[in-house]
């Protein structure tokens, strides 16, 4: 009897873990949420959470708040100030003794102090730029330097989303082909379950087990390949959008989808303009930041003008008593305010502004020249994504017939192999076939989904 209580208690003791190692199980796979994907949920991600961007954002708020400093120089300046000081010693001065009469022995000079010990001052000023050129156009500059920011700040999200775009279709791609291969190893091991027992039977020989074993063996280090590449591809496009490598993601559009939501509506060449260019527009930036600087050295020329105004009040005592009332008339603040102007203008300055123009003039012209090599190379991108565009969508329709047809012919050999017309190394072959012309007809898409990304890139249309 008290071996079977022991039992028994053992069993209650092992459904006790069993039953924790589930619950355990189920708050871990909540725990490890698997996020959803479609590609412009990956944009829309991107946008918020890839730190490249993140930062070009922080650089236009950089640009706002240099165009308020820039601003500020231009708007009254008010300040204040107080002071005070004791002499621990009392300078002073040696002078002839005019209290002296011919003939008396008193000295010739007479040490004289004329500064109290204890003083303070209080001040309240105010300036304002009147006049100065360089002021204008930095105000001017300011703004086109937030304009450039802004730019930047639209190529990074550019630059992010194009990346994600093309590394969410190659995972997907590779999980396609993943597919594939997992399809073709069912088939394989139906195909070699089947000879199998017919070679038990004696109907074939020995040869062709090892064949079919052969080749699903080989199926399935293909199959390692690409669970393997499907990891790196993932965690690329995790990298890109911005999201923990720890994070597990499911990708819900295949390439038959993004080929579809991926439309190109003209391809007109006629339509083609590289000033719809990010980088285009970067440059003519450059230039008009360039033309500014121009203007700015020229206007450091020009006189400035700055008023003021100043009001202030300060006291001589002997001793301390700035916290005592009714004091004498000679303890008494003493008032004194003041405005003027203040005029500044250059003669020479050694020959650096003029020095600075010819240097600001070389750098336009060099911006101009890198702004015609990019209008070169911007159609030259243009026509090269047409010409693959034109080229893909062809080879995709001439790779899907392809499929039909090698599927067509799979399903003849199979046939007549069920019928004993047929050989296994003609299954093997047609299987072959199919599975090649899938490979390639996932690979057409995919070439044609790229195209059309890169024609999108070249336009200057945005993926999202």
């Amino acid at each position: 009897m008290k071996s079977i209580g022991q039992t028994n208690h053992r069993k209650i003791n092992m459904k006790r873990i069993v039953i924790l190692s589930l619950l355990l199980a189920q708050l871990s796979l909540r725990a490890q949420e698997v996020k959803q994907f479609s590609l412009q949920e990956a944009l829309a991600f991107t946008e918020q959470n890839n730190l490249s961007y993140l930062n070009a954002q922080y650089d236009v708020q950089i640009a706002q708040e240099t165009v308020k400093q820039t601003t500020s120089y231009g708007l009254p300046q008010v300040s204040a100030s107080a002071g005070f000081q004791q002499y621990l010693t009392i300078p002073g001065n040696w002078v002839n003794n005019f209290t002296k009469t011919p003939g008396s022995s008193a000295p010739d000079f007479i040490f004289l102090r004329f500064q109290q010990e204890f003083s303070s001052n209080a001040a309240f000023s105010v300036s304002q730029l009147l006049f100065d050129g360089t002021y204008m156009v930095g105000l001017r500059a300011s703004k086109a330097f937030m304009g450039m920011s802004d730019l930047l700040k639209q190529k990074a999200l550019r630059d992010a989303q194009l990346n994600v775009a093309k590394a969410y279709v190659t995972a997907v791609s590779t999980q396609k082909n993943l597919d594939l291969i997992q399809t073709n190893i069912t088939l394989l091991e139906k195909s070699l379950y089947d000879v199998t027992e017919m070679n038990k039977e004696g109907f074939v020989e020995s040869l062709d087990v090892d064949r079919l074993t052969l080749s699903l063996r080989n199926l399935k280090l293909q199959k390692e390949k690409l669970e393997n590449a499907i990891l790196i591809t993932k965690n690329a496009l995790k990298m890109q959008m911005g999201l923990s490598l720890e994070t597990e993601i499911t990708l819900t559009e295949d390439l038959d989808k993004l080929e579809n939501s991926l439309s190109i509506d003209d391809i007109a060449k006629s339509s083609f303009s590289s000033s719809n260019r990010i980088e285009h527009k970067l440059l003519e930036q450059s230039i008009t930041l360039g033309n500014l600087d121009k203007q700015r050295y020229k206007a450091s020329s020009l006189p400035s003008v700055v008023g003021f105004y100043q009001n202030q009040k300060s006291t001589l005592r002997s001793e301390f008593n700035f916290f005592q009332s009714n004091l004498p008339v000679n303890n008494s603040w003493v008032p004194s305010s003041v405005y003027g102007f203040n005029l500044r203008v250059p003669i020479f300055a050694g020959g650096l502004t003029q020095s600075k123009i010819r240097e600001t003039n070389i750098k336009i012209e060099k911006a101009k020249n890198d702004m015609a090599n990019f209008d070169r190379y911007a159609a030259f991108e243009y026509t090269n994504a047409i010409n693959s565009y034109e080229v893909n969508i062809q080879q995709a329709i001439n790779q899907k017939e392809n499929l039909v047809l090698a599927q067509k012919i799979y399903d003849k050999a199979n046939l007549k192999y069920k019928e004993g017309v047929g050989s296994t190394l003609e299954i093997m072959q047609a299987e072959t076939e199919l599975r090649t012309a899938n490979n390639n007809y996932m690979n057409a898409i995919y070439d044609l989904v790229i195209s059309k990304i890169d024609y999108r890139t070249t336009t200057g249309t945005p993926l999202k």
